[in-house]
């Protein structure tokens, strides 16, 4: 899950990479994890950098996911996730700037999240589809690659890699 994090997809989400890793949402966000990344345009061209903290309170199947993300122009964002599992594989999630429900399925090591993101450009709040894709590692790094799009047309994507 992303601030900025194409085209939502409905289809499920290919196996992984990595088989042998499974992604542990509640594992891997329970507590304290540090990321950094940054956003691109469409044409590949780097246009924003940042740091992201997360603070994960979980309760079994249901829990808080609580973002603070440190722009490299100095904007501070935040953004609170309610998250909620549907079943073994799939997630649902809630924040005050997605549009209804934020939907995601687990694949072994990937996990892949569907949902419309309402951001504040130039004054003005514009609503983005994202189609987020997280990849965990063997060595416990997860890698966030984001697709974001507007009427069907892509516009940039969002990557950046967390750590425990």
């Amino acid at each position: 899950m992303f601030t900025l994090f194409g085209c939502s997809n409905e289809e499920t989400p290919k196996q992984g990479i990595n088989t042998m890793t499974t992604f542990d949402l509640v594992d891997f966000f329970s507590g304290n994890t540090r990321g950094s990344g940054f956003v691109q345009d469409r044409s590949g061209e780097i246009i924003r950098t940042f740091e992201v903290i997360t603070v994960g309170d979980f309760n079994n199947d249901a829990g808080t996911l609580k973002e603070t993300f440190s722009w490299n122009d100095g904007e501070v964002e935040n953004r609170t996730w309610t998250l909620k599992r549907i079943s073994e594989n799939e997630w649902s999630g809630t924040a005050p700037d997605v549009i209804g429900t934020a939907t995601g399925t687990i694949n072994n090591d990937k996990l892949r999240w569907s949902y419309t993101l309402t951001l504040k450009v130039g004054g003005k709040n514009i609503n983005l589809k994202f189609d987020d894709q997280m990849w965990m590692s063997e060595t416990g790094v997860m890698v966030n690659h984001a697709k974001f799009s507007k009427f069907g047309v892509h516009l940039g994507d969002v990557v950046v890699s967390f750590q425990k």
